[in-house]
């Protein structure tokens, strides 16, 4: 099977993204919007040089009301800061205290509880404490837990375009999360757990494109479609800026480690991350893997990988951008389809996207 040099378009539900071709390279001249946190991108002149509709001015709006006006988590943005510090690989800090961390804020426990007891996790006992659930299923996944029902619960559903499929978007989320711990566990010196959260979060940004520019998140979706575009293509050309760095610029803003907000901010140009690349390649793999996938199920939902013995149809060409970015982790993209299938069939992501959409 060769892989295909062209991008691959995006027009599918509030949730899509091609995610095939070689990613833009971001790298252009552009401005702050703001005193940018170390290490993230600045907004660009738009792809291909381009200013977009809105140019550098949308961009710089965008970031800057975003910063001014930030979306409202059901808790103490601190208490994220706290819990990564907690749960960070070379923490000595025990489980009470961890639990201790999500019992501060109130609702939280229950809401965790809820999720930690839901067939999305198939525990054989409930368990009726958070320090309970932080033993059985593990401090990165509470964090993750968190993580997930706080941005799920930020954004006022009324300002999202009434075609932003938030179904759609959590399963797209949830599954390529999947693929990239998937991923990151086969790969030496990567996290498998910052990139699961990774994954989790990495479209973040479109989420915040379409509840604070509810006008531009369907032009960028109405122009990936007629020009065969990615959305992160599309965000270039009509924002100057793709939905990475505006996902990227919250977390930052939340204090978030880089280890997990540089992956986000660089995913569809994984080769310009520096000392995240790795996991950054693990985040766009995973992602257009998944897109694929998604594009397959559309077309005939026979057609997904784990239906058949001879990898992808003859007809269905590899991104370009996919096949380069998989090549480079030694990653096979039909074999890790396949994977991926077989995971997301035991995984009951539905279970789990009912309680966030």
């Amino acid at each position: 099977m060769n892989p295909a040099g062209g991008a691959a378009g995006g027009a599918g539900s509030g949730s899509g993204n091609g995610s095939g071709g070689v990613p833009p390279d971001p790298a252009r001249s552009g401005l702050s919007a703001g005193p940018a946190p170390s290490g993230e991108r600045a907004p660009s002149a738009g792809y291909a040089g381009q200013a977009g509709i809105g140019g550098l001015d949308a961009a710089q709006a965008l970031l800057d009301e975003l910063l001014r006006r930030p979306p409202q988590l059901p808790y103490d943005p601190g208490l994220l800061r706290e819990l990564f510090d907690s749960t960070r690989d070379d923490s000595m800090a025990p489980l009470a205290v961890v639990a201790g961390v999500v019992n501060k804020a109130q609702g939280l426990a229950a809401r965790v509880l809820s999720l930690a007891n839901s067939a999305y996790y198939g525990l054989q006992s409930e368990v009726t404490s958070v320090q309970r659930a932080v033993a059985v299923l593990g401090m990165a996944e509470i964090r993750a837990l968190v993580l997930a029902l706080g941005v799920s619960r930020m954004i006022d559903r009324s300002r999202l375009p009434a075609a932003f499929d938030l179904r759609e978007y959590w399963g797209h989320q949830l599954s390529v999360a999947a693929g990239c711990r998937l991923l990151a566990r086969r790969l030496p010196g990567c996290d498998a757990e910052t990139c699961y959260t990774a994954g989790l979060l990495h479209d973040l940004g479109k989420l915040l494109i379409a509840a604070y520019r509810p006008d531009d998140w369907a032009a960028i979706r109405q122009h990936a479609g007629d020009r065969a575009l990615t959305d992160s293509e599309a965000e270039e050309l009509l924002l100057g800026l793709d939905h990475g760095v505006v996902g990227a610029r919250l977390l930052s803003f939340w204090d978030l480690p880089m280890a997990l907000t540089e992956p986000i901010n660089w995913h569809h140009a994984p080769h310009l991350a520096g000392e995240h690349q790795r996991a950054a390649l693990v985040v766009y793999v995973a992602d257009a893997a998944l897109r694929l996938r998604e594009r397959l199920a559309k077309r005939d939902a026979n057609a997904l990988p784990c239906s058949l013995t001879d990898g992808l149809p003859g007809d269905v060409l590899i991104p370009q951008g996919l096949h380069d970015a998989a090549s480079s982790l030694g990653v096979d993209v039909t074999a890790f389809m396949t994977e991926i299938e077989a995971l997301l069939e035991g995984e009951r992501i539905g279970q789990f996207v009912s309680q966030l959409a």
